[in-house]
């Protein structure tokens, strides 16, 4: 959580790159750290090492391959390890241009997951024991790229990352350092923005409610003359409100709310309404742990004042726990970030 909460206050203070082009593809090795929690809910450190690829896809995107080897990520004396094999987005809202931009990522994969019980390593006759299984990895998270010049490029990122069928849910810090190549990319760039968010959950329905306030980062992007497209990152302490189980009843999870949101633009600023998806990665120890899904939508407005932009949103969630229980609450929320778009 520390290392997520590092990167949305990097954001926060950044402001919008100047139009620099960047080299379309980056190459180089990658360091990863990320903790685990066992059953009684303590919390272990493990590291990987691997390497990626990317290509500049567009004047918000980038696509890229990564691999990664977790050499040891057992939390009770067994064996546990891991090779991940993942296709990774960017989505930039001010573009890669600057010294310093802003992204969301996502990233689907194959893992390859090694696991022997910790019983087996003390006793010959389990020797032949270890299962290797090959599941579909998930991770998102947020993040910031460091543009050294045109030649060398430095990411650093927060993210949830999910193995399904495994004990891997766990936030995860991902470096890499990667050296540039290709021609540099010039597009027509449009608005976009980023900035740090807060806001609190409203219970309708469920046993899952806000234990404190939501904080995290909204990336916004307008799109040609059809709308505008955001991504909102949340972290939030969450409580279960009845059947608390013997692990205790909080939660912590990142919520992942890409939207589309359609506007009118007054000359003061922006009235919208959204829609969109909704993922719940859960990291602590709990019935819920692993990824929750469900939807969202909403209506919110830009205020302008000055170089700064004001936003005030409200939206519906709708998630369905591991358990099948369906959860409904509003979420009410405030965001400041550099302002774009005007009177149009």
């Amino acid at each position: 959580m520390r290392t997520t909460c590092l990167v949305a206050t990097t954001l926060a203070l950044l402001g919008v790159s100047s139009a620099q082009a960047q080299r379309r593809l980056r190459i180089g090795p990658t360091y990863s750290t990320l903790g685990l929690e066992d059953g009684s809910g303590s919390s272990h450190s493990f590291s990987s090492f691997g390497g990626s690829v990317a290509l500049i896809t567009g004047d918000e995107g980038e696509t890229g391959v990564a691999i990664a080897r977790y050499n040891d990520l057992s939390t009770d004396k067994g064996l546990r390890r891991l090779s991940l094999y993942a296709l990774d987005s960017y989505y930039y809202p001010v573009g890669t241009r600057g010294v310093v931009a802003p992204f969301a990522v996502t990233a689907l994969g194959l893992a390859r997951v090694t696991e022997v019980d910790s019983l087996c390593l003390l006793f010959i006759a389990c020797s032949g024991s270890a299962s290797a299984t090959s599941q579909l990895a998930l991770a998102f998270g947020l993040g910031v790229r460091v543009n050294v010049g045109r030649r060398a490029v430095a990411t650093l990122a927060g993210r949830f990352l999910e193995v399904p069928g495994s004990q891997i849910q766990a936030l995860e810090a991902v470096a890499n350092a990667s050296v540039a190549f290709g021609a540099a990319r010039k597009g027509e760039f449009l608005d976009g923005t980023v900035g740090p968010t807060a806001s609190f959950l409203v219970p309708i329905s469920g046993s899952l409610h806000g234990r404190a306030p939501f904080v995290g980062a909204r990336f916004r992007r307008d799109t040609r003359k059809a709308g505008t497209v955001a991504v909102q990152i949340d972290l939030a302490p969450l409580r279960i409100t009845a059947g608390c189980p013997s692990t205790g009843c909080n939660e912590n999870a990142v919520l992942f709310a890409p939207a589309y949101e359609a506007s009118v633009r007054p000359a003061w600023g922006r009235v919208y309404g959204q829609v969109g998806l909704l993922l719940a990665g859960v990291y602590s120890q709990g019935p819920d742990r692993g990824i929750a899904q469900g939807a969202h939508g909403g209506v919110g407005v830009d205020l302008y004042g000055g170089r700064v932009m004001w936003n005030l949103n409200s939206r519906l969630l709708w998630l369905q726990r591991n358990s099948g229980e369906n959860v409904f609450g509003v979420q009410v929320g405030i965001s400041v970030s550099l302002r774009i778009g005007g009177p149009r």
